[in-house]
């Protein structure tokens, strides 16, 4: 059985984001029909995890983050199909520690 794999993504493309958006429902409230706006939010976006079980993304999460003390979560969306498995646990677990990843200013 596949192992669901988290990563960093922040090249993830505006499709695979607008799949797993409807795919768990959150399109619902994003503007998925505005193709502008999904590439402006991934872009602007500081952290974007991934979760992926054998390549097929299954799970998201996009935040803003001043990588000291503050990480505001903006979406996190789990496909249907892989819900209460424990992947928005963990995607919120790495959003977070990312959120507190030290920088260098250059």
């Amino acid at each position: 059985m596949p192992t669901v794999t988290y990563r960093l993504e922040p090249g993830l493309t505006p499709d695979d984001f607008t799949d797993v958006l409807v795919r768990s429902t959150l399109a619902e409230r994003r503007p998925v029909s505005d193709p502008d706006t999904i590439r402006a939010m991934l872009k602007n976006a500081d952290v974007i995890l991934t979760a992926r079980l054998g390549g097929l993304l299954v799970g998201v999460s996009r935040a803003i983050t001043d990588f000291a003390y503050c990480t505001y979560l903006s979406d996190l969306a789990v496909h249907e199909r892989h819900r209460r498995q424990g992947i928005g646990r963990e995607l919120l677990r790495r959003t977070h520690q990312a959120g507190r990843a030290t920088t260098t200013a250059g």
